[in-house]
């Protein structure tokens, strides 16, 4: 029993010695390729997705309640400026103008002869009366002359005669006043004042007429740009109510897209700059087109910024190519370099969330091994078979390209040639 005791305490000393005494066997070092970490300037290109937009929307609508007589679109048809869309009857109204019109010419015709002033038969007429009346003037003068003396001669001439000669003198005399003075208004024309007061009367016929023009303009209904009908809210026959919808149409040419720009690279972006566009409907399809401008409000749910670009929209079988509401891809690229921190593509681990590189820790001696040493990083553009990181790291050191998938932190490698 004594002996079987011994030899186990025995066992068990051995036991315990090969765990602390013995050192542990040497780990086995996997074998990595490395590149280094580079450091140089590239020129930042991001992709975001957009829609086609119109650069102009209108809803046409009518400015007064009438009834629809003519509606000259349908949808999808092509309509150029100042194209007529539809009318509105104006039967009353052109009835109104035709009568303010005829008013307007009387008005003319009165004004015309007060500025073409007095003819010469009416001054040389004006001019006889002022002869006969000065022919009257003298006679009654002398008549009166000769009563006067006869009277005073006492001879045949009662006072009642002598009364009347001075009378009818007196009277060829403010005959004679009127005559030259209707003389002289002859001669000179009528006043400025009259041909004022008939200049105003032309004047206040010719606004009238402009005011029914103007609202029988109202019931005719034009597009207001290049574009294409895309709704008819009414048809011939309807009722137009003022202020209700009758045709919409959008511009197509140039055409828009909208995106939604990241805050990172928004400062990369400005008015004038080149975008490259490709779009799913056309099977890829690359065009260019410019930004026209940068809306400098975020989305604050997003963190974006709305960029318009805009593009020449090439037309096919009369129809333009591409179509409001199409799904698009929008490449920017800076057009400043920038210095920034490139890794392989194969050097990146993803664990979870979180992407990861691991960089070669040199040996402490020349014998000793090459540990491993994982370090988070973000990513930021690629260029060809390289990507932009950013983290805890330098330019020249080793990180691990090819052998990385099951590395552990502070895992020995060695690294091939």
């Amino acid at each position: 029993m004594t002996v079987t005791f011994s030899w186990r305490i025995l066992m068990f000393v051995n036991a315990l010695y090969g765990v602390i005494g013995h050192a542990p066997a040497a780990e086995i070092a996997t074998t990595v390729q490395a590149e280094r970490i580079v450091e140089r300037h590239i020129q930042i290109h991001r992709t975001f997705v957009g829609t086609t937009m119109p650069p102009r929307r209108s809803v046409i609508g009518s400015a007064v309640d009438g009834r629809i007589v003519e509606l000259l679109v349908r949808e999808g048809e092509a309509v150029q400026t100042g194209q007529v869309l539809a009318r509105l009857r104006t039967g009353t109204l052109q009835i109104e103008l035709r009568r303010a019109q005829a008013e307007h010419d009387l008005r003319n015709q009165e004004l015309l002869e007060l500025d073409n002033g007095s003819r010469p038969e009416e001054i040389d007429r004006a001019k006889a009366i002022v002869n006969g009346v000065q022919a009257k003037l003298d006679y009654t003068t002398k008549r009166l002359q000769r009563a006067r003396r006869t009277y005073e001669n006492g001879e045949a001439v009662t006072l009642d005669q002598l009364e009347e000669a001075i009378s009818q003198s007196s009277a060829a005399k403010q005959d004679l006043i009127a005559a030259q003075a209707d003389y002289e208004m002859a001669r000179k024309g009528p006043r400025q004042e009259k041909i004022a007061q008939a200049t105003a009367r032309v004047a206040v016929q010719l606004a009238l007429i402009r005011q029914i023009e103007d609202r029988i303009a109202l019931h005719t209904l034009k597009a207001p740009f290049d574009g294409y009908v895309v709704v008819r809210h009414n048809e011939v026959g309807g009722w137009a109510m003022a202020g209700k919808p009758v045709v919409e149409m959008i511009e197509l040419n140039p055409i828009e897209i909208e995106v939604f720009v990241s805050e990172d690279f928004v400062t990369h972006v400005h008015r004038g700059m080149s975008a490259t566009i490709s779009l799913e409907a056309l099977q890829g399809k690359h065009l260019t087109g410019e930004v026209v401008y940068v809306v400098p409000q975020a989305d604050l749910r997003s963190r974006t910024f709305p960029v318009k670009i805009q593009l020449t929209n090439p037309i096919e079988n009369d129809q333009p190519l591409i179509k409001a509401g199409m799904f698009a891809r929008v490449t920017l690229s800076s057009e400043s370099q920038q210095k920034r921190m490139l890794v392989p593509k194969d050097s990146l681990v993803l664990q979870g969330e979180q992407r990861l590189i691991y960089l070669i820790q040199p040996a402490n001696n020349s014998s000793g091994p090459h540990r491993v040493r994982p370090v988070p990083v973000e990513l930021g553009v690629a260029e060809g078979e390289w990507i932009e990181i950013s983290g805890n790291i330098k330019a020249g050191e080793l990180v691990v390209v090819k052998g990385n998938e099951r590395l552990r932190p502070q895992q020995t490698v060695s690294i091939a040639p």
